[in-house]
């Protein structure tokens, strides 16, 4: 590891594990989609591929917690700030650090983000953070200490932080203990379906519903073809059909300016992190994504397509060749990111993703804290009413 800065305290193990909480598909009869949901979430898989995911450690962090995350976010929204933070497993104390060159020597590690309120106030935020063996007490207690003996020292109204591990392996007590209040009001997706993909073709599709593989035969058939970019420019194709899709939502997407994909981007393709996949009908682009990669997993951050287009099944298709990309570039997960969302009152993206694996991953959900509780309880109460008004 390199480019130290300031060092703190602590000590951490560096452990993720993932679990899956819900349902495995019967016989899929029955065209109507609430039965096809229905069948998906009424029976329990059984330990199989993910019962031994379970038990294996990831020997790095979410994307989200690395630090070419932060100086992309940072460069894409320069009113955050970013600190990155490795504890070695030498049991020297927490480091900054600008970028992680030795996974075998990292033990724990933390990337928070910084954002100024206004009025002398800022928060911190901890995306699927930090890296730690959340089944090492004093590992995690270790973190959760200096993530607060960090936010004292940059005077934050609160800290935020959404850890990514399973809701069943989650010491909620020793967390709450320690000072960090579960709250509903969520950042990133707080489930998922995470696709093992170390199969061949045959056992891949085998998992995918009928009507999914149907409709992957179908794009090929009436001619649909998915080239991928990692050049930028490209990002102009995929916004524009990001705008189509939020007009056909009604403007519920909240979608970010084009040149905050086109930094997400171009920042994360220079490390070999993100691909663009653009769906085409004779030379005309009718569906996109951004599929950004980390460790073992890749992961679908973004999409958009033409309406227009949809019994075409250009983004079956698409998620087709991305996960056989992920799967040829040694990846062995593919994650959906997020199956419950709050801009899907009919679950129409739920029963997509399900399709693919039915089987949902529940996180540990969202968590604060506060060194300033009164004006905490203030800014919480105000939001409230902001988004009521709204």
């Amino acid at each position: 590891m390199s480019h130290k800065q300031e060092a703190f305290c602590p000590s951490a193990y560096g452990l993720k594990v993932c679990q899956h909480t819900a349902s495995k598909a019967g016989s899929m009869r029955g065209r109507k989609s609430r039965h096809f949901i229905s069948i998906f979430l009424t029976t329990t898989i059984g330990s199989g591929f993910f019962g031994s995911y379970k038990k294996m450690r990831k020997p790095y962090p979410h994307l989200l917690q690395t630090p070419e995350w932060g100086k992309a976010k940072v460069k894409a929204l320069p009113f955050w700030k970013w600190y990155f933070f490795i504890k070695p497993q030498d049991g020297t104390e927490y480091t900054q650090y600008e970028i992680i060159d030795d996974l075998s020597k990292l033990e724990s590690s933390v990337l928070i983000l910084e954002r100024k309120l206004g009025l002398g106030q800022r928060i911190h935020y901890i995306p699927r953070g930090p890296y730690v063996d959340w089944q090492n007490t004093k590992a995690v207690e270790d973190v959760l200490y200096f993530i607060k003996i960090f936010a004292r020292k940059k005077s934050v109204l609160f800290t935020r932080f959404e850890p990514d591990i399973a809701k069943t392996l989650f010491d909620y007590d020793l967390v709450v203990e320690r000072g960090f209040k579960p709250v509903r009001d969520h950042i990133q997706p707080q489930d998922t379906v995470c696709i093992p993909i170390q199969q061949s073709n045959q056992d891949l599709l085998s998992m995918f519903h009928k009507k999914h593989r149907y409709n992957i035969k179908l794009a090929e058939k009436r001619g649909l073809s998915v080239r991928t970019s990692t050049n930028p420019e490209d990002i102009s194709v995929f916004y524009r059909l990001l705008q189509k899709t939020e007009q056909h939502h009604g403007g519920v997407l909240h979608i970010h300016p084009e040149n905050y994909y086109r930094i997400i981007m171009g920042e994360l393709a220079k490390n070999n992190m993100a691909r663009l996949y653009i769906v085409e009908k004779e030379k005309q682009a009718i569906s996109a994504s951004l599929v950004v990669s980390y460790g073992n997993e890749a992961i679908y951050l973004f999409g958009a397509s033409d309406y227009e287009f949809r019994r075409d099944m250009p983004n079956h298709l698409r998620e087709w060749q991305s996960i056989q990309d992920a799967r040829a570039a040694g990846r062995d997960f593919f994650d959906m990111w997020g199956a419950t969302m709050r801009n899907d009152p009919t679950e129409g993206i739920k029963r997509y993703k399900l399709g693919f694996y039915p089987e949902i991953e529940q996180f540990a959900g969202t968590f604060d804290w506060s060194p300033q509780p009164l004006k905490y309880r203030t800014f919480t109460l105000l939001n409230k009413l902001r988004r009521k008004i709204i």
